[in-house]
């Protein structure tokens, strides 16, 4: 996901050291994914084992949480995207009368028009195509930034500190953000032609996620150090063509994600609609509330434009409380009587680790929010 970009980032600030809090939370997600499958009936979500956790009523309140990470999750591609398409035309700026208008907010303006009719579509089969590219463009990007280094002299050189503890918090829900993809597991499980290999699946995912997010985060900590930015493709000189490739693939990268994530809570909501989906009336109210999930999310992007803040904010906040806290809660609840001991000492463990550091982490953000406002 976008967190990849922002790997560099939490390394520089958090040390060498503090990449043993991307280690604990990719084992504990780890371990959390499997649960979750565990507790998963056929054909099932992650608001059904919450309802077969805890009744009928607490569906409505973990749809709203899932809704609100796919929501906090648009944001931070949202303003992933204006950043680095103010870096491609640092000079698109809007004057009206006296009132001048930056880059970022003058092209986001423009990238929503863009991707407006994208959400508007009900048959999402087209984005299956655009999976694919995802994962081949974060390749792109891994390439090109070792070109950079490498063969055009930007080099390796910088060096990284062994720990800043004062940083910790705010980079544990970096970490725990580039972790926190539960939500969609229970679709992982029920697509596996044979879901007996769900386990080894997720431990393959997670290594190889975990070695890659390390990878990265060491080329681009290397590479400018200090000067390290909360998205290390604003790092690269722009009057490089390696840059504008990667800055290019950057703003591409969220078209796709607009679609895939507002569907659901599109849907669920023109499912109450009192008319025949084929209705000119339900055609019209689903046109009218996709648009307003989307001019939701692009100012909430304008409001906190602050990217690392955001991320480390959706980390602490949400990821923590659907990756960490409630797979291990959901877990107890449907298995305590017949699960060993020592197997629920274990969930009791993370559910301690997973709200101290939701709290914490969230606090720390909301903190950094207000300075970066003030400032």
């Amino acid at each position: 996901g976008i967190s990849f970009l922002t790997t560099p980032y939490a390394l520089e600030q958090g040390g060498w050291l503090g990449l043993s809090i991307l280690f604990a939370f990719s084992v504990i997600c780890c371990y959390t994914a499997y649960v979750l499958g565990r507790c998963l009936i056929p054909n099932g979500s992650y608001n059904t084992i919450a309802e077969a956790a805890f009744g009928s009523r607490a569906r409505l309140p973990f749809t709203l949480l899932v809704q609100f990470e796919m929501i906090a999750v648009l944001v931070g591609y949202t303003i992933s995207m204006g950043d680095n398409l103010a870096r491609l035309f640092p000079h698109a700026t809007l004057r009206i009368s006296a009132l001048e208008i930056g880059p970022s907010k003058v092209l986001l303006f423009i990238a929503f028009l863009v991707v407006l009719p994208t959400v508007w579509l009900r048959n999402l089969a087209w984005i299956s195509y655009l999976s694919l590219f995802g994962i081949v463009t974060y390749m792109i990007i891994t390439v090109t930034m070792i070109y950079v280094g490498t063969g055009l002299g930007v080099g390796f050189h910088h060096s990284v500190p062994h720990l800043r503890p004062e940083n910790l918090l705010n980079i544990a829900g970096i970490y725990a953000y580039c972790f926190a993809a539960h939500c969609a597991l229970p679709s992982v499980y029920t697509s596996l032609k044979n879901p007996s290999n769900y386990a080894k699946v997720l431990v393959l995912s997670f290594m190889i996620s975990t070695m890659i997010y390390i990878g990265f985060a060491f080329l681009g900590g290397t590479m400018f150090g200090d000067y390290t930015l909360p998205q290390v493709s604003l790092n690269i000189p722009t009057h490089l063509v390696a840059a504008k490739l990667v800055l290019w693939l950057v703003v591409l990268l969220p078209f796709s994600k607009y679609s895939l994530c507002l569907a659901p809570i599109a849907l669920d909501i023109e499912s109450k609609f009192p008319w025949p989906n084929t209705s000119r009336c339900f055609v019209a109210s689903s046109l009218l509330l996709r648009t307003g999930l989307m001019i939701f999310v692009f100012l909430l992007a304008m409001v906190f434009p602050y990217f690392e803040t955001v991320v480390a904010f959706i980390g602490s906040a949400s990821g923590m409380l659907v990756a960490v806290i409630l797979p291990s809660l959901f877990y107890l609840k449907i298995y305590r009587n017949v699960m060993p001991k020592w197997e629920a000492r274990v969930n009791y463990a993370i559910l301690a680790v997973g709200t101290a550091v939701g709290v914490a982490g969230t606090i720390a953000s909301i903190i950094n929010f207000v300075h970066r406002i003030r400032s």
